[in-house]
């Protein structure tokens, strides 16, 4: 049987609450360790913002200059001033390297006038006629048509760029695009320009040139850009 004195005894008393303060000094840490845990989750989740999906712009609709465009299909319209001839046609530009076809339809190409070209020379077909070849297409135009069509540098022009060779007083807007030029004794003008695929062209060239055969004015719309 417990005795009285036993049972009061302070110091067995304070033995138990010695274990029982450790015991909960050691759940404390615990709590408190895992509070903490949670607390060091929890701020790397939050720094861990979700990212936005990084997006690629495909490589043909970066913007690259009209220089390297070589290949292409173009539509429109021609209208032509000069002392023998004043009139428009429907235009069909179709360019694959060197080699070109220029086709005009309507009443400036008398039904249809066919100018093809490659390295080697150029061609003319006016209607029903036989094809007439030479060297250089603005002779052999200013000897069929009575105009000339500086073709060889039209290559370059119609992508708004100057020709090689010499060029005076050449104009650029503020995005960089040719504006007017003087250049091979015509007088260049360029209208608005238009994206087409990663390229960026004109659409209106105006070209003027006094020569022996009198003043003459080319002007070129092309309503539809098809790079290939």
């Amino acid at each position: 049987m417990l005795r009285k004195t036993e049972f009061l005894n302070p110091g067995n008393y304070g033995d138990d609450n010695q274990t029982l303060n450790t015991a909960s000094a050691a759940r404390r840490a615990r709590y408190f360790l895992a509070a903490l845990a949670l607390t060091l989750v929890a701020t790397g989740c939050s720094s861990q913002k979700p990212q936005p999906p990084q997006t690629t712009t495909p490589q043909s609709a970066q913007p690259q200059s009209a220089a390297q465009l070589q290949r292409w299909e173009a539509s429109g319209k021609m209208g032509v001033r000069s002392p023998r001839e004043n009139g428009s046609a429907n235009l069909t530009w179709l360019q694959a390297g060197d080699n070109y076809r220029i086709h005009l339809s309507g009443p400036l190409g008398a039904g249809a006038t066919v100018i093809s070209g490659s390295s080697a020379g150029v061609s003319l077909q006016r209607g029903s006629d036989p094809a007439v070849f030479a060297a250089n297409p603005a002779q052999l135009t200013e000897q069929v048509m009575g105009w000339p069509l500086p073709v060889a540098e039209m290559f370059y022009w119609v992508r708004g760029l100057p020709a090689p060779g010499a060029v005076s007083d050449q104009q650029k807007n503020a995005q960089g695009n040719l504006q007017s030029l003087q250049q091979a004794g015509w007088q260049l003008s360029f209208g608005e320009y238009t994206k087409a695929g990663p390229y960026t062209l004109p659409t209106r060239i105006k070209a003027s040139s006094n020569n022996v055969a009198g003043p003459v004015s080319v002007t070129v719309v092309i309503k539809d850009w098809q790079p290939k």
